[in-house]
């Protein structure tokens, strides 16, 4: 059998230093005392992830400032760590500087436990206008050796099913999905169904990190492959460990899964169905009939956002 032992841990920032290095400084200080305790207290641990956008720090007005080069100095800390502990290392997700002047990607990085910085995803679906960020444009996949293969989602991705989907066309047997969603956003009526439907859609295990109250709503959860909740935490800052047994990836996947029948065989019935399946991928999804129905651009910035008004038909009736 292959296990990812897994330490999801539900963190809060912790500073609002108004130096933004000391910030971040104080953040990942705070990080790598839950880095230390879990690789402690239990030595099996392979890999310890953590939300999005912990090490910067929530600040709105500020959000270029706090974004640094990948490698960079938190990065460079974060790798010496992964080495010192000798374990794999998701520290959710940061900004990253772009090529761009005034630009950034909100990136999550995988660093193995040799510490080197071996998959850096940036993140696709921005939730404008709430995050600023510019997308990335690949859905990278890792094979941890002796174990198996995983992929990120950050936060908003997870609403598209084409995220996860592409991750696990890719191999992927896990997939982590560092978040900062709000009860506002929302709720535990968005937030479970969303990492469960991922989770049967693609026959791979879903791992959400959040944010605890009062930032995010906490529940991260870890979720199998048939949907089952393997772990979910309450709403305030604590950790804990899943033993995700991989070979159940590749029994759900080979033979299906939701009773001895194994009728939902999604990936493989995804492929034998062929063309009609994905009619929507053949013409170009930018060409589907739907956009022809839409009015108004997707707005960037809150000043772009605008009041929806539906038009009204007039109607003339004769007697």
């Amino acid at each position: 059998m292959s296990y990812l032992n897994l330490a999801l841990v539900q963190i809060a920032s912790p500073s609002n230093n108004p130096d933004i290095e000391k910030r971040k400084q104080e953040n990942y200080e705070k990080m790598e005392y839950y880095l230390n305790t879990i690789a402690n207290m239990n030595p099996a641990v392979d890999l310890i992830a953590f939300p999005e956008l912990y090490l910067n720090g929530l600040d709105p007005e500020n959000w270029y400032l706090t974004a640094e080069s990948i490698p960079g100095p938190l990065t460079n800390k974060l790798c010496e760590k992964a080495k010192e502990l000798k374990k794999w290392i998701a520290p959710g997700s940061m900004f990253e500087k772009a090529e761009t002047e005034g630009e950034a990607y909100n990136t999550a990085i995988l660093i193995s436990p040799e510490g080197e910085i071996v998959m850096k995803y940036r993140k696709v679906f921005i939730p404008y206008p709430l995050e600023p960020s510019i997308p990335g444009d690949d859905f990278p996949v890792y094979e941890i050796p002796n174990i198996g293969k995983v992929g990120f989602m950050i936060c908003a991705d997870g609403h598209y099913p084409e995220a996860a989907r592409n991750l696990a066309l890719k191999g992927a047997e896990v997939i982590i999905k560092p978040t900062l969603q709000g009860d506002w956003i929302g709720g535990q009526r968005n937030n479970l169904p969303i990492a469960i439907t991922r989770a049967v859609e693609n026959q791979c295990f879903v791992v959400s990190i959040n944010h605890p109250n009062p930032i995010g709503m906490g529940h991260s959860v870890a979720v199998d492959p048939e949907g089952r909740i393997i772990e979910e935490l309450g709403d305030s800052e604590s950790f804990t460990i899943v033993y995700l047994n991989l070979d159940e990836v590749r029994r759900v996947r080979e033979y299906g899964s939701m009773g001895m029948f194994g009728f939902l065989k999604m990936l493989k019935e995804f492929k034998e169905a062929g063309k009609p399946v994905d009619e929507c991928y053949q013409i170009g999804i930018e060409a589907a009939p739907i956009y022809q129905t839409f009015e108004t651009p997707n707005a960037k910035t809150p000043a772009d956002i605008r009041k929806y008004a539906p038009q009204t038909q007039q109607k003339t009736f004769s007697v």
